[in-house]
């Protein structure tokens, strides 16, 4: 049994997994490597068999499923104490392994995930420093809104998959996942990168790949709403925060039935007269057809990490 499982989902990404192997084998930590081809039609398989290396399991799916599937199907054949989803465009940075073993073994017994952050290869800015030793509960990640603001990579304890898996029904989205643990288990943030993110063209945070995923993500807010209820029915504001967020997304996606659904349930969840404006306001605007300003956003965004320095 080795200290990490890391699973790597990989669709079309052969040129890239050489380059995560590299940072992958000069660890200096007990780990086995599931790759999982997600129905691939590039040269996946031949480029992983030339690693050679008794530490790797290859896996193909079937059908191109997704990420989140992929993700599952690496975890029911993984055997490690502890979990990192690892992305294939990406790498871990070096000597990350050994700290972040360390860290998850001396946590509390109720911490079932450890936040780290991560290092953008392009600028090497350090993405969204967490508060190291600040330990989370579902109300500071649901309501507190304590994950949002950039890039983390979590190293989970296996005990966590017992009870939850990633939604498959979605592509992505795994705030849907990750907030959910946090029902059972605390997380703990450590300020130390875990990881180097490559913002790939057609990476997920890609703009043109948000724009395509933004129904799923408008889903996922609902899915949000619905697998915590009960500690949400304590903050309206958070509640409001996540209905305006799901109209956005049904916006951009262009499903104007969904946003008029949503917009529906947010004027009846506050009748005061600044949030009926403000959601009017959002409302008119997603009926426009707000993709183009996405996109530009999220180009703006990205651009913008590109280009700062550590």
């Amino acid at each position: 049994m080795p200290e990490v499982s890391i699973i790597t989902p990989s669709f079309n990404r052969a040129t890239l997994l050489p380059r995560l192997w590299q940072s992958i084998a000069s660890q200096n930590a007990d780990f086995e490597w599931i790759i999982v081809d997600d129905a691939s039609e590039d040269e996946t398989e031949r480029v992983v068999s030339r690693f050679n290396d008794p530490r790797i399991s290859y896996i193909r799916m079937t059908e191109n499923r997704g990420v989140n599937a992929a993700r599952n199907a690496g975890v029911s054949a993984s055997s490690g104490r502890f979990i990192i989803f690892l992305d294939s465009d990406d790498e871990l940075y070096p000597e990350a392994l050994p700290y972040a073993i360390d860290s998850i073994m001396n946590a509390d017994g109720h911490t079932g995930v450890m936040l780290f952050s991560c290092v953008l290869a392009e600028s090497g800015r350090v993405i969204n420093e967490p508060a190291d030793g600040k330990v989370l509960n579902e109300y500071d990640i649901v309501c507190g809104d304590e994950l949002a603001g950039g890039d983390m990579i979590c190293l989970y304890r296996r005990e966590v998959f017992d009870s939850y898996k990633l939604p498959e029904k979605l592509r992505g989205c795994e705030q849907v996942f990750v907030y959910e643990i946090s029902k059972k288990y605390n997380f703990e943030m450590v300020n130390k990168p875990l990881s180097i993110v490559h913002r790939q063209s057609d990476n997920l945070s890609g703009s043109s790949n948000m724009v395509k995923r933004s129904l799923d993500i408008a889903r996922s807010y609902e899915l949000l709403l619905e697998n915590h209820s009960t500690v949400l029915n304590n903050n309206d504001r958070a509640f409001k925060r996540y209905l305006e967020k799901a109209i956005y997304r049904y916006g951009v996606a262009g499903s104007r039935g969904d946003a008029w659904r949503v917009y529906r349930r947010l004027w009846h969840a506050d009748s005061s007269f600044t949030n009926r404006i403000k959601s009017s306001s959002l409302m008119v605007f997603c009926l426009l057809g707000p993709s183009l300003f996405e996109a530009w956003r999220i180009n703006r965004l990205n651009k913008k990490l590109l280009s700062s320095k550590k």
